[in-house]
């Protein structure tokens, strides 16, 4: 059983007491605020209310007036304009809003997804002479290209013009092209610096077209910028949070037909959608198609018209996810046996795992479920012969692409960020590589930093457990990062009834204190059953939600940690 550190936040309590006052909210609503870093009255009045107002203009990101003046020129010359878009959920659904908006202004307009096995990611010179051949005149990148130094000269080159929209970091030297937007450009003075690529698609069009109030183009795209959004793990505050609250009140009725197919083969029980059923429903069902086959069906999904042809597109996008599921499933077991099996690597702080026949598409999302498990970072590589192609995940305080950094000469090519990575090396230097990125771990990585922590809003006594608690906490949504799920922690509380489910997976218990009975479950906790047993006194760490089944109502506690009491 994992031990975690619990970490139990400090808050002042006369500025507590003042919120719920002036906000008229309940104290531990105040506290989850102040919690956040949200203490001072306007910022609360800010995110309480999440008004369009508040947006940020367009014009404020460095090189909008030149995109604009750029595409309003292809208009008026009748220059075709090719989209060019990342593979995962943020980059379809950029394309999609992109596409769906300059063609209802007239444009002629084309999009291409570079394919995840044969291309890889971002911008490539083979794509470029493409769609240079069938026509086009600009090319807007969206989700990617902030780094295409090469290619967009490339693209100059064979004489087009090159419009890019991005949102990730930025290196020294930013491309040449014609407009490059991207808040986090370090000379880009956009108050916000966290947008999705969707959302910074979406400045854009709000950019572009002046005759539609930012009101009539949130109607029109708040559900895709909000799916995008929240697919991206963009932090849910400034702008996020509005977008995304107005997205989620907009799944509601959604005008969308690919997006209401696939909400309707997806979720059952017509259960309200929230950040949590994009994330570990939705968004993976559309990733499924950039990891496994044509991510260009996603983007014809939300395009389409027909609704016959939307629920066909829906339905193979899940046939896909399932295909996913079992290859992931595969892989991960594939990876425990190697561990197994090489019993040296279970030393090492970096776990280095090789496969051969591994799918390229799905080696992250196993590398997230291994340092999940070990909560250590980890590397796997698919070999393919001479090559392997690798993907990583990190740990909080170890700073993953730094350390590739360091071992670059070993290295084919890499790039990502702190806490996940992908890269490609001969497979005879994948040894070499383990050993050097372990040699490097000492300055780099403590022993506190291999330690998952749980992050504790407050102690809590069963009193406050209620439907109003619930209710309240829930006027805190959309939750996400940066505005995590509030956690809570009882203390001396009783195992009433313990149990697993899904074949020993997860954890179910009845807890008892102070005369009431709570149920609680805890999702990939099953283990915790070997160490636990009814009449136990334990600590519980948990999220609060309200478990509707058959139209009954209970409140569930959603447990992130659990440590047994010696009760004397």
């Amino acid at each position: 059983m994992l031990q975690k550190n619990w970490v139990l936040k400090e808050f002042d309590k006369n500025r507590v007491v003042e919120i719920s006052k002036e906000f008229n909210i309940s104290p531990l609503a105040s506290i989850i605020l102040y919690n956040r870093g949200i203490r001072e009255s306007s910022e609360i009045e800010k995110f309480l209310h999440c008004d369009l107002k508040n947006l940020h203009d367009p014009y404020l990101l460095k090189d909008m007036d030149k995109a604009v003046a750029r595409i309003k020129e292809a208009q008026a010359k009748g220059e075709k304009i090719t989209i060019y878009g990342d593979y995962d959920v943020d980059g379809i659904t950029s394309i999609a809003i992109l596409y769906k908006h300059l063609t209802s202004m007239g444009f002629e307009v084309d999009y291409y997804i570079p394919d995840r096995i044969q291309e890889g990611y971002g911008v490539n010179r083979e794509a470029l002479d493409k769609i240079k051949e069938n026509g086009t005149g600009v090319v807007i990148t969206v989700d990617t290209g902030i780094t295409a130094v090469e290619e967009t000269e490339y693209a100059k080159s064979i004489g087009m013009d090159f419009i890019i929209t991005d949102h990730h970091e930025c290196k020294e030297t930013i491309p040449a092209a014609f407009a490059a937007i991207d808040p986090k450009r370090k000379d880009c003075k956009y108050p916000f610096k966290n947008l999705a690529g969707v959302g910074v698609a979406f400045k854009l069009i709000q950019a572009l077209d002046e005759n539609s109030s930012v009101e009539k183009l949130i109607s029109k795209y708040a559900d895709l910028v909000c799916l995008g959004t929240v697919a991206d793990i963009s932090p849910l505050v400034d702008e996020n949070r509005i977008i995304v609250t107005k997205g989620l009140e907009k799944f509601k009725n959604t005008e969308n037909i690919g997006l209401k197919a696939l909400l309707d083969v997806s979720i059952t029980n017509n259960k309200a959608i929230t950040t949590s059923s994009i994330g570990y429903i939705i968004a993976p069902r559309i990733n499924a198609s950039g990891r496994l086959g044509c991510a260009s069906r996603s983007v014809e999904m939300f395009l389409t018209q027909d609704k016959e042809k939307a629920y066909e597109l829906a339905n193979s996008l899940c046939e896909e996810n399932i295909i996913r599921q079992q290859t992931e499933q595969k892989m991960f077991a594939e990876a425990l046996e190697y561990i197994e099996k090489n019993p040296q690597i279970k030393e090492d702080q970096v776990l280095v795992i090789p496969h051969e026949n591994w799918h390229h598409g799905i080696v992250g999302i196993v590398s997230s479920k291994i340092t999940e498990k070990f909560y250590r970072p980890s590397i796997l590589f698919a070999i393919d012969g001479d090559e392997a192609k690798g993907s990583g995940r990190s740990v909080s305080g170890f700073n993953l692409f730094e350390a590739l950094e360091n071992s670059s000469d070993i290295l084919e090519k890499f790039g990502g960020h702190e806490l996940a990575a992908g890269l490609s090396i001969k497979t005879e230097n994948i040894e070499k590589f383990r050993t050097a990125i372990n040699s490097q771990k000492l300055s780099k990585i403590d022993e506190q930093s291999l330690i998952p922590t749980v992050s504790v809003d407050a102690v809590i006594k069963p009193a406050y457990i209620t439907m109003e608690t619930v209710d309240e906490i829930n006027k805190l949504h959309p939750f996400g990062v940066d505005n995590p799920l509030p956690v809570f922690a009882v203390r001396n509380i009783k195992i009433h009834k313990i149990s697993t489910m899904s074949e020993g997976k997860h954890l179910r218990m009845t807890l008892l204190k102070d005369n009431k009975f709570f149920d609680a479950v805890g999702f990939g906790m099953g283990e915790y059953f070997n160490h636990l047993k009814e009449g136990d006194f334990v600590e519980v760490a948990f999220g609060l939600d309200i478990n509707d089944y058959k139209g009954f109502k209970n409140i569930q506690l959603i447990l992130k940690d659990i440590k047994l009491v010696d009760v004397k």
